[in-house]
């Protein structure tokens, strides 16, 4: 019974990672898909280049808490087994990535990572963002921010001895971000990736 309670909670962590706010917002309050402006992307850094940081704050905290919701659940109200605590945080991002309701055209799932990790083992979580912050101050791209401060999970979890469970989980956590930036990274390195600031007109 356990192993088919963990199976329905992984699905159903899939399915409230296909909640994606950056849409369900701007298609509120401008009647829009966000994913027709800017990099077509279903996430915060979209969200505040054509809507500003008034929606992109609550895109961000909203995306991060389905994370943390799941998380909370499986460990607490469930006592999930680790294995399918895991699979529900993979599962939770991967529903933002790549959600089966928006023809799996999602965001790059950094909120929601950090909401999954922050609620797993904060630890390793508070220094990946201040690594992040670090990187943001310096470079002013959110794109180089999330591939650096979602790196740094598997390799603080490693660093500071966590089991080899998180290990994994943190590192496939990092392969889902950097497979979703591999276009931001491409720019990276051709010097053409944006930085905080630059705006996109959305239609009145």
């Amino acid at each position: 019974m356990s192993i088919i309670i963990g199976l329905i909670f992984v699905v159903a962590a899939y399915l409230v990672g296909n909640l994606n706010f950056a849409y369900i917002l701007v298609k509120f309050l401008k009647n829009e898909d966000v994913r027709n402006y800017g990099s077509g992307n279903a996430g915060t850094t979209n969200v505040l280049r054509v809507m500003g940081k008034k929606v992109a704050l609550p895109v961000f905290l909203l995306d991060a808490f389905k994370g943390c919701l799941v998380v909370l659940i499986g460990r607490n109200a469930l006592n999930l087994d680790p294995v399918f605590l895991i699979l529900a945080g993979l599962a939770v991002v991967a529903g933002h990535n790549w959600p089966a309701l928006l023809q799996f055209r999602g965001g790059k799932g950094t909120a929601t990572t950090l909401g999954v990790f922050l609620t797993y083992d904060w630890e390793v979580a508070v220094i990946a963002i201040m690594i992040g912050m670090i990187v943001l101050a310096i470079w002013k791209m959110v794109s180089l921010t999330s591939i650096v401060g979602v790196s740094m999970l598997p390799i603080f979890a490693l660093l500071m001895g966590r089991t080899t469970g998180e290990v994994i989980f943190a590192f496939v956590l990092c392969l889902f971000s950097i497979f979703q930036h591999r276009k931001n990274i491409g720019r990276i390195i051709q010097g053409r990736e944006s930085k905080i600031g630059q705006k996109v007109k959305m239609k009145k």
